[in-house]
């Protein structure tokens, strides 16, 4: 079921906020002012930021469960547009580590993703992770994959540990009232582990299905939005985390190519 108050946990886009990509941030984790780089957001008012160290609970919760998905080498971010988002979204968006004395450029993907650097200094000068467009412009996600995942294929394991990402960060951004709500309401801490708890996990292309293979059964899952994101059973523990999903394409009958 759907818990009543689900929408509150809006919040956890992030956990939408499916994953590496071909590029990664090198950048040491006490790494100097790159002024050469830097990304000028002085004329964007109210820009699109999150916190580093909210965004760091993510990078934790991933080494922390990382027996979800001990194939998977990394966490990454990705930095989707909103509802009603023009198509160039995309274009010339850039993001950085910003504080006092920080300013650390991250690589964007052509998808809007990237990889979170450690850095102790953006730690301790409580920095943000900055856009050069205005607030509320985008959704932050996780994602997660093994590397031997096939094409086409998401594996639950990886989609458990996505949710973990996103629901550490989700907790350091929650008001400590409703973080008791929602675990009085789930009967658990931790929140992923939850049957009740309907979280969707983001496809881009659409999908025209999303199909879990248990053995030699096919279980068909609920895709929602027009496509855009499919219900994945992360708290049912009659499947185990290797267990594969099948995903189709909507414009073409295939099942996707491998990418974030």
């Amino acid at each position: 079921m759907h818990l009543p108050f689900l929408p509150v946990l809006a919040i956890l886009a992030l956990s939408h906020i499916a994953a590496h990509a071909d590029t990664q941030a090198d950048t040491p984790a006490d790494a100097a002012v790159d002024t050469s780089q830097s990304i000028h957001v002085s004329s964007i008012r109210n820009p699109e930021l999150k916190s580093y160290r909210v965004m760091t609970a993510g990078l934790d919760a991933f080494d922390d469960h990382h027996a979800l998905a001990p194939r998977a080498p990394e966490v990454r971010f990705q930095l989707i547009p909103g509802p009603g988002a023009p198509d160039n979204a995309m274009q010339d968006l850039s993001l950085r580590i910003a504080g006092n004395e920080t300013s650390i450029v991250l690589s964007l993907a052509a998808d809007g993703s990237f990889t979170l650097p450690r850095s102790a200094q953006a730690e301790r000068e409580d920095a943000d992770l900055v856009t050069n467009r205005k607030k509320d412009a985008y959704r932050w996600q996780a994602s997660v994959r093994s590397d031997d995942v096939p094409p086409g294929m998401r594996r639950l394991g990886d989609l458990r540990l996505q949710c973990q990402v996103g629901i550490a960060i989700a907790k350091k951004e929650t008001p400590f009232l409703l973080r008791t709500l929602v675990a009085t309401k789930l009967r658990t801490t931790d929140w992923c582990s939850a049957v009740e708890l309907k979280m969707s996990t983001y496809s881009d292309p659409a999908i025209a299905s999303a199909t879990l293979l248990d053995g030699g059964r096919r279980v068909a899952l609920q895709v929602k939005n027009g496509g855009t994101s499919f219900l994945a059973p992360l708290g049912d523990t009659r499947y185990a985390d290797d267990t594969l999903i099948e995903l189709v394409y909507k414009d073409t009958g295939a099942a996707p190519p491998a990418s974030l």
